[in-house]
């Protein structure tokens, strides 16, 4: 199930320039010369792809700085951070955009520890993202094997295709809001076909 917005998102960042570009402006907003300047790619281009950062809500600008030699510049900033988490198994695909947090509501007290402290904190972080990772990655065996038995079974009761169609979507998602938008059908019977046949 992948949407609107993580097509647009996966749009503007699977391009290598678009992503230094972003590299760039998360340690200092800048302006489309400047980041030329920094990547080694023409000025026009860097303007093309900034214009696709903005559409894509990954950049904002935040208003001009006056040129010696011209037009004001337009100044930019890396907005609408997020965690991209994609599955291709066996038996799902499932792609998901976690918004973060601007701002979030504790921060660490970075500024009070040295350089060594705040390597070694982001070593550990770094650990501790891997195990999750680790972790993450036996559930997401354990739910292709679930969803490998369920699709066989799903197969060998439907009466129809439509049917089968549904209630294998709706096994992938366990979203029945998607499934009824998905083929025009009402929630409730999305619901009736999942308790008649899965529950």
């Amino acid at each position: 199930m992948i949407d609107e917005d993580i097509e647009a998102f996966i749009s503007a960042i699977e391009n290598h320039t678009r992503r230094e570009i972003l590299r760039s402006l998360i340690l200092d907003q800048s302006y489309a010369l400047q980041i030329s300047r920094w990547i080694g790619v023409s000025q026009q281009a860097i303007i093309k792809q900034l214009d696709l950062l903005e559409k894509a809500n990954l950049i904002s600008s935040v208003g001009l700085i006056p040129s010696a030699s011209g037009a004001s510049r337009k100044i930019y900033r890396p907005t609408g951070f997020s965690t991209l988490v994609a599955d291709y198994s066996k038996n799902f695909i499932e792609v998901r955009r976690y918004e973060l947090p601007v701002d979030p509501l504790s921060k660490p007290a970075d500024k009070l520890l040295d350089h060594r402290k705040l390597t070694r904190r982001l070593e550990e972080t770094n650990r501790k993202l891997s195990d999750i990772m680790n972790a993450r990655m036996e559930l997401i065996i354990e739910k292709d094997a679930i969803l490998g038995e369920l699709h066989s079974y799903i197969n060998n009761i439907s009466p129809d295709d439509f049917t089968k169609n549904i209630l294998y979507d709706y096994s992938d998602t366990m979203d029945p809001q998607y499934v009824s938008k998905k083929y025009s059908v009402p929630v409730n019977f999305v619901m009736q076909l999942a308790e008649n046949y899965l529950k």
